[in-house]
């Protein structure tokens, strides 16, 4: 029997997972594209995460690598309407 994974977890640990290399100071993706805030704005909006699942993300990652870094991805996030 084939197990299917929950569209919604895969779609949240894809956002989660990006955002934390982004938090951490990530210089590039595998295909050498640039992280910067405009990755990781379009990596959120092309997701198609639900509001209330990015949320959760934020919050579990309040305290999360660069704190500079995280405030300028959730003002963007909300100056966006994406929570």
């Amino acid at each position: 029997m084939v197990r299917v994974k929950d569209i919604e977890a895969v779609t949240k640990n894809y956002v989660k997972k990006s955002l934390m290399t982004f938090l951490e100071g990530g210089k590039y993706t595998k295909d050498k594209k640039s992280l910067s805030l405009k990755w990781i704005i379009s990596v959120i909006k092309s997701s198609g995460i639900r509001r209330e699942k990015l949320k959760e993300i934020f919050g579990e990652l309040k305290n999360y690598g660069d704190t500079r870094l995280f405030k300028l991805v959730l003002e963007k996030c909300k100056k966006d309407n994406l929570f």
